[in-house]
């Protein structure tokens, strides 16, 4: 008894330290850039007819949860356009010591007007710690007055981790189990 009592503290200790092992802190807020564009291809004023846009002069707008106080470090460019095609990591941010990465996973291109083009699609937020890794959504906009565009994308979190408290109750019940067999024996 004393040996199956020892083995089942030492089971449920480990079950806790894996749980906490397996923990994430998901990625959450929102993040929204804005600057201008030079656009390529086709005839110039008409997005119709562009073939990519190169980004310049971008600064972080808004900016919120795990994204304030976000400096920008780049914004890929060019992106290709009519059709969208291509994006991988589309931007990077540094938070205090912390750089997000926004790979994206699908993209579509909703709007395309002489005047204004608009992209909207999925992608992965990163910060270095593959557990945290994180969905969400971005919207990309180009506009021909001014040559400016804007991007706003959001951690969509699909499910937070529960701080270990299934794996206690789990760890719980295999006890009782383990206590209600040995009574049985006696």
């Amino acid at each position: 008894m004393k040996n199956t009592l020892i083995t089942m503290v030492g089971a449920m200790a480990a079950l806790v330290s894996f749980s906490s092992v397996l923990q994430a802190t998901p990625i959450t807020g929102s993040i929204g850039f804005t600057g201008t564009y030079i656009q390529n291809g086709g005839t110039l004023g008409d997005l119709t007819t562009a073939t990519s846009m190169n980004i310049n002069s971008t600064t972080v707008g808004t900016a919120t949860g795990s994204f304030a106080s976000a400096s920008l470090i780049s914004f890929t460019t060019p992106i290709a356009v009519n059709p969208a095609t291509g994006l991988t990591t589309l931007w990077s941010v540094l938070v205090g010591t912390t750089t997000y990465t926004f790979v994206a996973t699908s993209e579509a291109q909703n709007l395309t007007s002489p005047s204004a083009l608009h992209m909207l699609g999925t992608g992965v937020i990163h910060d270095g710690n593959a557990a945290d890794d994180t969905t969400g959504t971005f919207q990309l906009g180009f506009g021909v007055s001014g040559g400016s565009f804007q991007w706003q994308s959001t951690a969509a979190p699909v499910g937070a981790p529960d701080g270990g408290s299934t794996i206690l109750l789990f760890g719980a019940a295999l006890t009782s189990l383990t206590f209600l067999r040995i009574k049985a024996k006696a």
